[in-house]
């Protein structure tokens, strides 16, 4: 009889137990990696790589307390390994305690000076704390121990975007889709990505990516294709659909499953300011690229043609899927006061998750609340239209409302997305925004209080929406 292999001189890493969780991972199966790692640490239960995998994936999956016990064996079994302690920072972040996180990293970069992963988790706690010169300079040194690492550089153009180095900034931002390709768009006859050059005579396809303000960002884009001789399809949501139909310089929207046109060429959307050289001086021009049905925006006027007062729309969260959501949405509690105000009527714009946040509350008669019949962005742009203003955190509306030209205040937290940059009241992306950003982290009582401030000088007179930004 053959003898047992010896588990004491077996490599844990090249066990069946371990490889079937890195195919599972590469299938993208993070179920069936838990379940196989889990069995290659109950066989080696004093290997710490296999603790921290199980934590990583735990904390994706959404199992917080077991990743925590997970990453707390993996550095109980072996305390002086760096990239288990620069795992682990990610799932102290994902807990919210970033300070604990920067200590983790602290002690993986002690441990390992030259560890290119954790200078670029560094830099990425830096920047969410909006510290960009130091992330920056830590995505520069992970480049330069590891020039391809995707993940700092798309971190870096991140940075520099937010610092208003757009060219420069566009450029990094490719690398966002250098360790996972994005997939080409199903078409009746393939057809190749379009990587720059001549566009006359070429039909285009945009891939919407990201989310959907991204999308109302980046579909001004049309316009400078359609410029160059070419012709632009927009592949976007199904609530975006009616709303890209009417952009200009989109020839076609479409939705997944959508018969599609002639397609000569593709391009991931957010590629578009890069492809076409975008630097600050010359973001395609201006606003009202977007436009809402006449006919919906003028049902939308003369339902709300009774009310008296400044007609101001409210949104006040996001996508609650979205990493930063919980720092970028105040919530319906902290604009609440704002309702009361006298002389204004207010029209709440807020659908998905946010509407939860109603329950329990009686809207004063100032209010009208048409959450529950907005059926996609169409509908939205269609009641923006007769609002003369937007209040609105940073979630897609705040767009929607720069792009139809409407005056819009943006709630912003104290590290904003990079689109908003750094010390700015303003934004070159939308003339007609205005930029309330919290003097510190979690401080929308402030941001409010200044918002509430400007709304009594405009209904006295003392103030005009005109010109804000």
């Amino acid at each position: 009889m053959p003898a047992l292999p010896d588990d004491a001189v077996i490599d844990p890493m090249h066990s069946p137990e371990f490889q079937a969780g890195l195919l599972a991972l590469r299938q993208e199966d993070r179920t069936a990696a838990v379940a196989a790692f889990t069995r290659a640490a109950g066989r080696f239960p004093l290997y710490s790589p296999v603790h921290a995998n199980i934590g990583t994936l735990a904390g994706q999956l959404g199992h917080g307390a077991l990743a925590m016990r997970c990453f707390q064996r993996a550095i109980a079994v072996e305390p002086g390994h760096a990239e288990v302690w620069s795992n682990f920072s990610s799932q102290l972040r994902r807990a919210g305690r970033d300070a604990d996180a920067i200590m983790a990293l602290k002690r993986a970069l002690s441990l390992a000076p030259k560890h290119a992963n954790a200078l670029c988790n560094l830099g990425a706690v830096l920047f969410d704390a909006g510290q960009t010169a130091r992330a920056e300079a830590c995505f520069r040194q992970a480049l330069a121990l590891a020039p391809d690492h995707h993940e700092a550089a798309k971190n870096l153009g991140f940075a520099l975007l937010r610092r208003g180095d757009l060219r420069t900034g566009f450029g990094w931002y490719e690398h966002r889709y250098g360790a996972a390709p994005l997939p080409a768009p199903a078409l009746d006859t393939p057809a190749p990505r379009w990587r720059g050059g001549a566009l006359n005579g070429v039909s285009l396809l945009a891939v919407a990516e990201q989310g959907e303000g991204d999308s109302i960002q980046f579909v001004r884009y049309a316009k400078l294709v359609e410029r160059s001789g070419g012709t632009l399809t927009m592949l976007c949501s199904p609530a975006l659909k009616r709303l890209m139909a009417r952009a200009d310089g989109v020839r076609h929207a479409v939705a997944d499953g959508d018969r599609m046109p002639r397609i000569d060429a593709w391009t991931p959307l957010l590629s578009l300011p890069h492809l076409l050289g975008t630097d600050r001086g010359s973001i395609p021009g201006g606003v009202l690229y977007l436009h809402p049905a006449p006919e919906d925006a003028a049902a939308w006027r003369t339902q709300l043609s009774g009310v008296a007062g400044l007609k101001v729309g409210l949104v006040w969260a996001g996508n609650p899927t979205f990493g930063g959501d919980r720092e970028r949405s105040p919530r319906f509690a902290a604009i609440a006061p704002l309702l009361t105000l006298p002389g204004l009527h207010m029209v709440l714009l807020q659908v998905g998750d946010g509407r939860r946040d109603l329950a329990g509350h009686v809207l004063p008669a100032t209010v009208t609340d048409p959450g529950d019949r907005i059926r996609d962005f169409a509908d939205t742009a269609a009641i923006m239209a007769g609002l003369d203003l937007v209040i609105t955190s940073c979630t897609a509306p705040a767009h929607l409302a720069g792009a139809l030209g409407r005056p819009v205040w943006i709630m912003l937290p104290f590290a904003a997305d990079w689109r908003w940059m750094e010390g700015r009241a303003d934004s070159p992306w939308y003339p007609t925004a205005r930029l309330f950003r919290q003097p510190v982290p979690g401080d929308w009582t402030s941001v409010v209080a200044a918002i509430s401030a400007e709304l009594q000088a405009v209904v006295a007179g003392r103030r005009s929406l005109d010109g804000l930004a």
